[in-house]
């Protein structure tokens, strides 16, 4: 028998959950299939929670996109298919939080959600629009935060931490003076909850590509009840335990045909690189080296740094890693001298960067590199919330 709650969770999250399928899928046919399957599932003892239906949806298209695509490929025999995903389940997860954001947003009051809009999708300077609603700027400022703070569905800190008002006026870039920026910088709990309200920032500013919630058709429902009542569904195959397996078994089928290919074009790949070193990358002079330590993990190794020898004589920082940018912040590059300030050294936007020391440093060896996050806010400043660090011996 159909249960009131998830009649109410349908009601109040059917809308989300078919509008991304949509989006995604491309197809009304194949949307509406993962709204049954989503709340069929919700109602043998899933959450209702709309966050969770959602992700719950994402997880689905995403391994239905897999097998589509991978069908495609199969049917192409293309020989690049294997085990890793070959769609990218991080575009779907992310539309799935802008609408959710979009739908905390619509149950806004009127005022504070173009305060929102206006201030962080349009980029309205505070300033100004204190002055056109006639309010001083700190009122304005701590609308804004009150606004966002009743957005965010995250955990405040307990006991003696940052204030959430703390937390959210820095993720909107408003500078606070209470002290808390040494606190945050070392409590992962306070900077968990300052990144969360940073991306929900962040998320807000991308909706304008967002398009229209698109509800179900009346029938829909119906349907969804019958596929409710007749009990929990099948577990779903898992798409990269088939992948696997597929991947096995191609490999089975190519390996005689292809070994003395493989060995071949290794051999050329090799040759081909060492000649390309010799040709082209002449050795450098190393003049310093450390590992990079992730001061948030424990001090786990995440890369390495160098400070080699340039053809003048001038030194320049290498830095290799699993580095890449964020969607809702990017990653700065700075050098640290003995009781100087932070110099700014660029940004980084792979795992591999190279930069000439500025001629204002005399030089690297001796100084403290740090890789920050950073906030999308303008403020040139380091925001503390430093991903490694080397001491450059």
């Amino acid at each position: 028998m159909i249960t009131t709650g998830i009649e109410d969770a349908y009601r109040e999250s059917g809308a989300l959950v078919h509008t991304l399928a949509l989006r995604a899928l491309g197809s009304v046919d194949e949307a509406e299939d993962i709204v049954r399957r989503v709340f069929a599932s919700a109602a043998a003892g899933g959450s209702l929670d709309p966050a969770d239906l959602l992700h719950d949806a994402a997880e689905r298209i995403t391994g239905d996109l897999e097998r589509r695509v991978r069908a495609k490929l199969a049917a192409l025999d293309d020989p690049t298919l294997g085990a890793e995903a070959v769609t990218d389940d991080r575009a779907v997860v992310a539309e799935a939080d802008r609408i959710l954001v979009r739908a905390s947003l619509d149950r806004l009051a009127v005022d504070d959600r173009d305060l929102l809009d206006r201030a962080l999708v349009h980029g309205v300077p505070r300033y100004e629009l204190a002055m056109a609603l006639g309010i001083s700027e700190d009122e304005l400022e701590a609308r804004l935060r009150d606004a966002l703070l009743a957005l965010w569905h995250g955990q405040v800190p307990d006991g003696e931490h940052a204030s959430a008002q703390g937390l959210a006026s820095r993720a909107l870039g408003i500078r606070v003076a209470d002290g808390g920026q040494e606190h945050i910088r070392e409590c992962r709990e306070c900077r968990d909850a300052w990144r969360s309200l940073n991306n929900l920032v962040g998320s807000i500013a991308r909706l304008p590509s967002s398009g229209p919630m698109v509800e179900p058709r009346p029938g829909l429902w119906d349907e969804v009840r019958v596929a409710v009542d007749a009990g929990p569904p099948e577990p779903e195959p898992d798409w990269r335990e088939e992948a696997r397996r597929d991947a096995e078994r191609a490999h089975r089928r190519r390996t005689l045909v292809m070994s003395v290919a493989l060995v071949a074009a290794s051999v050329f790949a090799g040759l081909a690189v060492v000649l390309s070193q010799l040709m082209f990358e002449p050795d450098r002079a190393s003049i310093a080296g450390a590992p990079l330590q992730d001061p948030r993990n424990g001090g786990a190794e995440t890369g390495a740094v160098q400070v080699v020898a340039g053809e003048d004589g001038s030194e320049v920082i290498v830095v290799d890693g699993p580095y890449a940018e964020y969607p809702d912040a990017y990653l700065e590059l700075w050098l640290i001298a003995d009781g100087a300030e932070p110099v700014s050294l660029g940004q980084l936007t792979s795992g591999h960067y190279e930069v000439a020391l500025p001629h204002s440093v005399a030089t690297a060896v001796g100084a403290t590199l740090e890789i920050s996050r950073e906030p999308w806010d303008g403020d040139a400043a380091p925001s503390g919330d430093v991903v490694a660090r080397a001491t450059l011996g």
